[in-house]
């Protein structure tokens, strides 16, 4: 085994503190050590040039493990994890479905877990079932539907997975809808990787939200809360437009490193890193969003 060998491991733990310094100062959206794990095929990949080359062609094996990281550097700002185990199959080869619907079992309340790969997608309420959604595809996976004993609480799953590159729609994207029920308390999850996003919050009862996605054209309308709301978004370099009805308060905080805010809402006022609507301070009834951000640009209408 040649020396050259030993560097494939010094360059995956310079790149994991690399990836951690910089979603620390927030120049790329935050990483999770499941993030990390899910990359572990990389791995494998790195030790094969090892074998393959490293002896004879040391410095194109170097070469070809710095790109065999890049690929993973990207693939982690821009795909968010979604898969519960880093060793879990998506599909087990079963095909998916075109439309997925969870009747409303008398819920009286939801979780929604919405995961995604790259592509369009529009999320709002409006369902007269519980969950439903719909795909130009047989990509759409119900993972999980469950009413907890008291039959109140729902919990749902339904992750939309499958290679758009090959076959599938003209386009070659992804395309989903997804509502939900407008008149149920639901907390709300969405995974996904990068693309266009439609989030229509306006006449759902939210209690909180969590977007954890890559980069993309983010377009978020806030509901109109009954009580304290958070909404926390993660995201890749995106351009994001947050739409606040008339009526509601609501404060915006921004971190990350080029992230530009801005609002055209009258209002909203926008001072350095934050904004917010002037009766936020007082209001019982109000939307606190945290936005986490690569490179990005951030509108309020």
């Amino acid at each position: 085994m040649s020396g050259r060998r030993g560097f494939s491991w010094p360059l995956i733990l310079i790149t994991i503190g690399v990836v951690f310094l910089l979603a620390n100062y927030g120049v790329i959206p935050g990483v999770s050590a499941l993030s990390l794990l899910n990359l572990w095929p990389l791995i494998l990949i790195l030790v094969g040039v090892d074998i393959a080359i490293g002896r004879r062609w040391p410095l194109a094996a170097l070469g070809i493990d710095v790109a065999v990281i890049a690929l993973g550097l990207v693939l982690l700002t821009t795909q968010p994890t979604f898969l519960g185990s880093p060793f879990f199959i998506a599909n087990g080869g079963a095909p998916g479905e075109r439309d997925v619907t969870v009747a409303r079992q008398g819920a009286t309340s939801l979780s929604l877990s919405l995961n995604a790969g790259a592509g369009r997608f529009r999320i709002s309420g409006g369902s007269t079932a519980l969950v439903e959604a719909h795909s130009l595809e047989n990509d759409l996976y119900l993972r999980r539907s469950n009413l907890d004993s008291g039959g109140g609480h729902a919990d749902v799953r339904i992750d939309q997975t499958g290679n758009r590159r090959f076959g599938g729609n003209a386009s070659g994207v992804a395309d989903v809808e997804a509502r939900f029920a407008s008149d149920v308390p639901t907390d709300l999850s969405i995974n996904g990787g990068a693309g266009e996003f439609v989030v229509d919050l306006s006449d759902v009862m939210l209690r909180s939200a969590r977007l954890n996605i890559g980069a993309t054209s983010l377009s978020l309308t806030v509901p109109k809360p009954t009580a304290e709301v958070s909404i926390d978004v993660n995201a890749g370099a995106s351009s994001i437009v947050v739409v606040v009805p008339e009526g509601v308060e609501v404060r915006v905080t921004t971190t990350g490193a080029l992230v530009t805010l801005q609002s055209s809402n009258t209002r909203v006022t926008v001072s350095g890193g934050a904004a917010e609507t002037s009766g936020y301070a007082s209001a019982k009834a109000r939307v606190t969003m945290r936005v986490t951000a690569g490179a990005s640009s951030i509108a309020i209408r």
